[in-house]
């Protein structure tokens, strides 16, 4: 097994970890603080808020270095992390006071909107993280220098994923902007004509493409490494290459608690986009570099080579701002693959922006600015919110 697949089969262990309610200390590390000064100074304390951090995510890494390095603290805001994901975690939010914030996954967050949940998406977590794969020494066939992807190679190759997989929702609106017609498309989701299978689980669908059972296979991009060697596989095309920057985790909670705690999510927000800086400082940084990994596998029982590897080697790209524009790009893709489909929401109509507020994020940021302005990371920050939202 070569070095990155061995790095990343700490996958596999995440995937079987316990995901009943549990609560954690919220203390910070104050030994393990590399608060750089770039807050806003301000010693108040605006409250409380209860936070998804499942256990062994580290998709939420941003969250996690907030946290563990005191920022949420600095910034007056006391943080209780609760070990929720999933619609789980959406009954929370929605339901109980048992959660205010969850911050991975996004297909979910509008299937429980489909369902009557109040949710609003206030923030990022990360973007991109999709593959499309096929076995090895096949690839080439489904590839193209101009256009990334072969459409004709694409249109007439057997398919397999898990339903709804992020991957084939990008990949299917990429082919439908390509000029692929709808009635081609749906022809391809035809299950019962042979043309496209759904598995119950990642490992399924790399099986499938090993088996040949399928030519193509979706899975997301830490899937399509893990199991590269395993199941003699390779990459035909990150989704991220197909549609840049396309969501796949959303900071949401309800408009009643965003109102309510307003202050506690400004100080929340703060903190998270200071922990990205630091993040981002990682990238030229091999001190910073270092101490993220640490932090991040310390907290989350994985193994530091494979917290290096996605969170600095290309798996996922983390984002924080809201990215309204995106979200809206999306939901018109996941509604065109048939994932948001519903008796109570016409997600081809809806105007999903009435589920958007930037409010919090805008202002921590805005704050962050007067207190430092000469920080020239937010100010690139800046200009991403104007451009993105």
């Amino acid at each position: 097994m070569s070095k990155l697949k061995r790095i990343l089969s700490g996958i596999l262990t995440a995937a079987v970890l316990a995901t009943s309610v549990s609560l954690f200390s919220a203390c910070s590390d104050t030994e393990n603080n590399n608060s750089s000064g770039n807050g806003t100074n301000n010693t108040e304390n605006h409250g409380s808020l209860a936070v998804a951090f499942p256990v062994g995510n580290i998709r939420v890494a941003v969250n996690i270095l907030a946290l563990k390095l005191g920022y949420f603290d600095e910034e007056g805001v006391s943080i209780t992390p609760v070990n929720l994901i999933g619609m789980d975690a959406l009954t929370a939010i929605n339901n109980t006071n048992d959660l205010d914030v969850l911050g991975a996954g996004f297909v979910p967050d509008l299937q429980a909107l489909a369902s009557g949940y109040d949710l609003t998406f206030i923030a990022g977590t990360a973007v991109e993280g999709g593959a499309v794969i096929a076995k090895k020494g096949n690839a080439a066939k489904y590839q193209n220098a101009s256009s990334i992807i072969n459409t004709n190679a694409f249109t007439t190759a057997k398919l397999g994923l898990v339903r709804n997989e992020a991957s084939w929702v990008v990949t299917r609106q990429y082919l439908l902007d390509s000029g692929v017609s709808e009635d081609v498309l749906s022809a391809i989701e035809d299950e019962s004509a042979g043309n496209i299978t759904y598995y119950g689980e990642n490992t399924d669908v790399a099986q499938a493409v090993q088996k040949g059972e399928v030519e193509l296979g979706f899975l997301p991009m830490e899937y399509a490494l893990l199991y590269a060697d395993a199941y003699d596989l390779e990459v035909v095309a990150a989704a991220g290459d197909l549609q840049t920057d396309y969501v796949c985790c959303r900071e949401v909670t309800t408009p009643a608690k965003l109102s309510e705690k307003k202050d506690a999510f400004i100080a929340y927000e703060t903190a998270r986009i200071r922990a990205y800086e630091y993040y981002k400082q990682g990238e030229t940084d091999s001190t910073v570099r270092e101490n993220v990994v640490k932090t991040v596998a310390d907290y989350s029982g994985k193994e530091t080579d494979y917290v290096e590897t996605y969170l600095y080697g290309g798996v996922t790209k983390y984002s924080v701002d809201p990215n309204t524009k995106g979200i809206q790009k999306y939901v018109v893709a996941a509604y065109n693959s048939g994932a948001l489909s519903s008796a109570a929401i016409d997600f081809g109509t809806y105007d999903i922006t009435k589920n958007v507020d930037t409010s919090a994020y805008k202002t921590a940021l805005d704050n962050l600015i007067a207190a430092n302005p000469d920080n020239s990371f937010y100010a690139e920050l800046l200009t991403q919110y104007n451009s993105s939202n």
